[in-house]
């Protein structure tokens, strides 16, 4: 059966592995993969893997690898289009009935040639005399002239005619020309081009094919950025700029950045936030997050820190509500002074601003403070029971158009507790006058700083961990009554990218060495953290792997005392600022959290007596 071109990458993002794998092997989910006895040869322990977020299986026993296509075709004896056929019937994904047309092919064939072309032209220019103001503004821009190369970034001359001549002279007919997309025609029909006097941004495909151009203009020219029009391979609301670059960093990193424009996401790019995209002047829509939702489980918006990227925010988190899930999850950065990224990341470093994206404020929290904002509601002022009978109907309008149930009844409950505290938390600070005012603005700077030691703390455990899976990659596979290290999330959120990491690369490879691990590592770790791993790595070079699963135990506990320590503190400031009828509940829950400290404090003990 003849089916579109598109068709059965459309089945690879709609099905997952697993649920195919699943019907011929028992599979066990192992962290982020499955694993069960390979289907294509015979074997005792399992070496098959599955990996549903990056599309494919694995056996590094007999090296079979693929999507779900090539499953089918090679467990079913099935060809390419009869394996197609079958997973659309077996899913219930209809196939669109088309004929082949050679025509439309080659013409598609000769747009993409056309597109290259124009890359080329605007490549050269720039770097040619009349280039010359362009490649300083890059150069302003700490853009390299590697940088320059891998964004194939490039200069349209400030001339009508001079791309449209240059593809005559190439051999390209009018009709050609005329639809590439940066090319127009003037009332009296004739041909010019479009962008003219500006620094070009060419926009790719997945597959890294050129497919469409931004420019921006080095004059006081308006507007300041022009996209290349809509065309048979160029659609603004299916296309992400640097999307081509970025999956890899997304996966490995866990999460997609998306900011607003060109300069921000190479700028991050090129200071080592490699999973970034942005949207192509349009704003960011539903098609723009299902692309980013297939490849990443939470997406990071962080656009600009101004009037209009709030707008802008408001409205992606109006378009994300039917998508999340309770996996699939957006959270907003909102930079500080109103920064964009790519300022931002000039003043204080990659480091600090991949600190923002971990801090994210979730959606559900972001709603809730829309809301506010929308309704002119201050949390410093009393509200009235209108304002809140207001607050309520936005919020539970926005449940509503949640379509996951788990997501839907857990935004409920949220937006319900957020309301309740609202107004108490005012009647609680009332009483506080005078010398008392005082007190907290004192206490709020200390809980700052204790705050930093914690977190400080989090991440020094969380690398003497790390440490010990690089000099011992048999304890990647650690699980006892109380920890699964696939599942665990530390302390800190950064430390568990890198612990996962580290587990991803033992088991795509039991045989690694220390040194295979850290090399692996220097592509997606910052290089304060690897240092630091480096560091305690060196100290316990003599440890023996007895004393190592005893160590690797304490630092578990350590760390889970961390997170429990840091409940009760909340739980105890809850007392003072919330007065409710369910304090007894309350109490009782605090003495609950403090006994269970106890006896992880006890556990700990016992076990670093034991490595004495």
């Amino acid at each position: 059966m003849i089916f579109p071109k598109d068709f059965p990458d459309k089945l690879r993002s709609s099905i997952l592995v697993s649920e195919v794998v699943g019907k011929k092997v028992k599979l066990k989910l192992r962290g982020k993969e499955f694993s069960g006895l390979c289907p294509f040869h015979n074997e005792k322990s399992p070496s098959f893997t599955v990996n549903d977020q990056k599309g494919f299986y694995h056996c590094f026993g007999c090296a079979a690898h693929g999507d779900v296509i090539s499953f089918v075709m090679q467990n079913e004896g099935m060809t390419y289009p009869d394996a197609v056929t079958k997973l659309a019937a077996d899913f219930s994904i209809p196939i669109p009935k088309v004929q082949f047309d050679e025509v439309k092919e080659e013409r598609l064939s000769r747009d993409l040639l056309i597109l290259e072309t124009i890359c080329q032209f605007f490549e050269n220019n720039l770097i040619s005399d009349a280039g010359r103001t362009a490649l300083s503004y890059l150069q302003k821009r700490k853009i390299s002239a590697d940088n320059i190369k891998k964004f194939r970034l490039g200069f349209a001359l400030n001339s009508y005619e001079a791309l449209t001549k240059f593809l005559e002279a190439k051999g390209f007919s009018e009709s050609e020309i005329a639809g590439c997309g940066v090319v127009g025609r003037n009332d009296q029909k004739k041909l010019y081009d479009k962008l003219r006097n500006r620094v070009v941004f060419p926009i790719t495909n997945k597959k890294g094919q050129v497919i469409a151009f931004g420019g921006r203009t080095i004059a006081d020219d308006l507007p300041k950025y022009l996209n290349s029009a809509e065309t048979e391979v160029f659609k603004k609301s299916q296309t992400l700029y640097n999307f081509h670059f970025a999956r890899k960093p997304i996966f490995s990193k866990g999460y997609a950045v998306v900011v607003e424009g060109y300069m921000d996401t190479i700028s991050l790019a090129i200071n080592g936030v490699e999973n970034v995209v942005a949207g192509l002047g349009t704003a960011l829509g539903a098609e723009h997050l299902k692309e980013l939702f297939f490849t990443t489980d939470k997406i990071v918006i962080c656009l600009d820190g101004d009037s209009a990227g709030i707008r802008a925010a408001k409205r992606v988190a109006e378009i994300a509500l039917p998508l999340i899930t309770a996996k699939k999850n957006i959270a907003f950065a909102f930079l500080p002074n109103q920064l964009d990224p790519d300022d931002f990341i000039k003043q204080f470093g990659a480091s600090e601003l991949e600190k923002q994206f971990v801090d994210a404020i979730p959606l559900s929290q972001s709603l809730f403070d829309f809301a506010l904002a929308d309704l002119g509601i201050e949390r410093k002022d009393k509200i009235s029971a209108e304002s809140k009978a207001k607050l309520e109907t936005n919020l539970m309008n926005k449940v509503e158009a949640i379509k996951d149930d788990t997501s839907k009844r857990h935004f409920s409950y949220f937006f319900k507790d957020q309301l309740f505290v609202l107004g108490r938390e005012i009647a609680s600070k009332n009483k506080v006058v005078g010398s008392k005012n005082m007190a907290k603005i004192s206490s709020h700077k200390a809980n700052n700083i204790q705050a930093a030691v914690v977190n400080h703390a989090g991440k020094n455990i969380a690398r003497a961990i790390i440490s010990l899976l690089i000099k011992f990659p048999q304890l990647a596979s650690f699980n006892d009554d109380n920890f699964d290290l696939h599942e665990l999330h530390f302390f800190s959120d950064e430390m568990t990218i890198i612990k996962d990491l580290v587990i991803g690369l033992v088991e795509e490879n039991q045989d690694l060495e220390s040194n295979q691990i850290l090399k692996a590592l220097e592509n997606s770790v910052a290089s304060n953290d690897l240092n630091d791993i480096k560091n305690v790595l060196a100290s316990i070079q003599t440890l023996s792997l007895d004393l190592a699963q005893i160590k690797l135990s304490t630092l578990l506990l350590k760390d889970l005392l961390l997170q429990v320590d840091q409940q009760y503190k909340e739980a105890l400031g809850k007392i003072d600022e919330i007065e409710t009828h369910q304090s007894a509940i309350t109490n009782q829950k605090i003495k609950e959290i403090f006994e269970y400290k106890n006896s992880l404090e006890r556990k700990i003990l016992a076990l670093e007596k034991d490595i004495a």
